[in-house]
């Protein structure tokens, strides 16, 4: 089934504030056969027929550019069988919108999330100093508020993206996205099949998110250096405090600060910074976010 002949019915565009344009364009289309009882209707012979299919671009609205973004076929328009009506809706459409799916760029988010750690320095004035008491202890439990910046990645893969769910809990081994190493972690990776209708095909695909906590303090554990024990000499010995009532020597009953070598500090304990999370190059495996905003 052909189509004889194309008529177009009208052009509309419509103009809000602060919104791109809404713009549609209708035809009727005069078909070379019944629809119900010759052969079947053949959708692309229509926009061939007419001069449009997805993303065309709009004759008089260029600006933008608006490109085709829905298309509606109607058969038996009036009642009858010989014609067919097209509307095609005009829009603002990206470059990554007439890509395929998995050759569509990372899309990036950046939020913030509330979080607690350690409160083990403060600042007198511009200097940061142990935040401890007046005997060199720290505050038992102490914590205070710091948010982490929550950047959320989404991108489309051909197959299973095993690398992001690998990197699940990982710290970033380098400087990343202007952050120091160990002060991004994975916090979550979610991962699911999806399937898009693009052009005449239909494609499944991998869809992944992966959420990357910054921490301003970092992810690694920050440990006050203190115990019950000392190295002297290359020999660990039980740190002792002089009992005047009873004029000796007797074990600590508190802990004692080290200097972070095991050695007594007689102060301001040493402050441990453990790393418990693996580490790996976010760089090749998430990438960067664009310079710029995605092109039209």
């Amino acid at each position: 089934m052909g189509v004889a002949s194309v008529k177009e019915l009208s052009r509309k565009a419509e103009y809000e504030i602060l919104k791109p344009r809404k713009l549609t364009r209708e035809w009727v289309c005069v078909l070379s056969d019944d629809t119900l009882t010759g052969s079947p209707l053949s959708e692309p012979d229509v926009f061939t027929a007419v001069g449009v299919d997805f993303f065309s671009i709009h004759p008089t609205y260029t600006d933008g550019p608006y490109r085709v973004r829905k298309m509606t076929l109607t058969e038996g328009y009036e009642g009858s069988p010989y014609h067919v009506h097209l509307l095609a809706e005009y829009g603002i459409v990206t470059q990554d919108e007439m890509t395929a799916p998995t050759n569509r760029s990372a899309v990036w988010e950046f939020d913030s999330a509330p979080g607690e750690v350690p409160a083990l320095t403060y600042f007198d004035g511009t200097t940061l100093r142990p935040l401890t008491n007046s005997a060199y202890d720290y505050f038992p439990g102490l914590v205070t508020q710091e948010s982490t910046v929550v950047a959320k990645v989404t991108k489309n893969f051909a197959t299973f993206p095993s690398s992001w769910v690998a990197a699940q809990n990982c710290v970033n081994n380098a400087e990343y996205l202007g952050c120091p190493a160990h002060a991004i972690k994975v916090q979550k990776v979610t991962v699911q099949t999806a399937r898009e209708q693009f052009g005449a095909s239909l494609v499944s695909y991998w869809s992944a998110t992966a959420e990357l906590h910054y921490r301003q303090s970092g992810h690694n554990l920050q440990l006050p250096d203190i115990g019950w024990n000392f190295i002297d000499g290359g020999e660990k010995r039980r740190a002792m405090v002089f009992d005047f009532e009873n004029s000796e020597w007797i074990a600590s009953p508190n802990p004692v600060g080290l200097n972070g070598s095991g050695a007594l500090t007689l102060g301001v304990p040493a402050i441990l910074n453990r790393r418990v999370n693996p580490e790996a190059n976010f760089s090749s495996i998430f990438g960067t976010p664009p310079t710029t905003p995605p092109a039209v």
